[in-house]
């Protein structure tokens, strides 16, 4: 008798589900978008680090943003996050403008990111870091009697913290502090507290970086299952191309701090400009 072989987590989609969502219409434009980012420039000193780039994120949307190193990428999550001021264009979150909007204001309207840097409190346990994942003040505040054993508020939130981790495979780490961790289960643990805060539109900058293969296998299925099941708006910086071409709906290139390419990832993926500014031989 011959025993199967046990299946494998998958990273990216099968061929049926890439034709399906192939086959899927974007939305019109200006319909139903979360973000709109129109005509961006962005100059530090004689750099033109964006060149009048636009770019969308619909409800419900996964977009990714890639290009070579010094492309403009960070520059437009900081842009968009609030912490770098364009030169020209505009920015709307769910049609409003945002453009003098400092960024606690956009984080409380529901823009929620990651870092390259791992953004926790180090010294902490992954426990109170997902208790202050969605408070605005410190540790202390936040550990008050509405967070006090057998409060409904922080049994939800810890049930959903719990939930998130379980499905990367982390449900142990709950009670380790963040410094004690490896860089990529941090990373992850970061991801948790950043969806606990319930995004209108996630920023994602290089999730798979520093991950191991089953980390990365984990990511990228916890991202697609949520994008799935939670209608999740989500705009990805990844240099991994398996988890960008894998989990994406709609792609954006930058090159040199402008728009080089756009569109579906098969689309995207060959096109001889983005070959060859960017994939080369990892698109053959």
């Amino acid at each position: 008798m011959t025993t199967a072989a046990p299946r494998r987590p998958r990273l990216v989609r099968s061929p049926e589900e890439r034709a399906g969502r192939a086959g899927r219409p974007r939305p019109p434009a200006g319909r139903g978008r979360v973000l709109d980012v129109a005509d961006v420039s962005v100059s530090f000193g004689a750099v033109r680090a964006l060149d009048g780039v636009s770019l969308s994120v619909r409800q419900g949307e996964f977009v990714g943003l890639i290009g070579p190193n010094g492309a403009g990428k960070t520059t437009m999550f900081n842009v968009v996050s609030g912490f770098v001021a364009p030169s020209a264009g505009r920015l709307r979150l769910a049609g409003q403008r945002i453009n003098e909007w400092s960024p606690p204001r956009r984080a409380r309207a529901g823009i929620a990111r990651t870092f390259q840097n791992i953004g926790l409190d180090k010294p902490a346990t992954v426990l109170d870091n997902l208790l202050v994942a969605r408070e605005r003040g410190g540790l202390a505040e936040a550990l008050r009697s509405s967070y006090g054993p057998g409060s409904r508020r922080r049994d939800t939130l810890l049930g959903r913290g719990e939930e998130l981790l379980a499905r990367l495979d982390l449900a142990d780490v709950i009670t380790e502090r963040v410094d004690t961790l490896p860089v990529g289960t941090a990373k992850l643990v970061e991801l948790v507290c950043v969806l606990l805060r319930q995004p209108r539109l996630l920023l994602l900058d290089e999730p798979a970086a520093g991950l191991g293969l089953s980390e990365r296998v984990a990511l990228g299925r916890l991202l697609t299952d949520l994008h799935r099941e939670e209608g999740l708006s989500v705009l990805m910086i990844e240099h991994d191309m398996t988890v960008a071409m894998g989990v994406v709906d709609y792609l954006y290139v930058l090159d040199f701090g402008t728009l080089l390419a756009q569109g579906r990832p098969a689309e995207v993926r060959r096109d001889p400009r983005v070959i060859e500014a960017y994939l080369g031989k990892e698109a053959g």
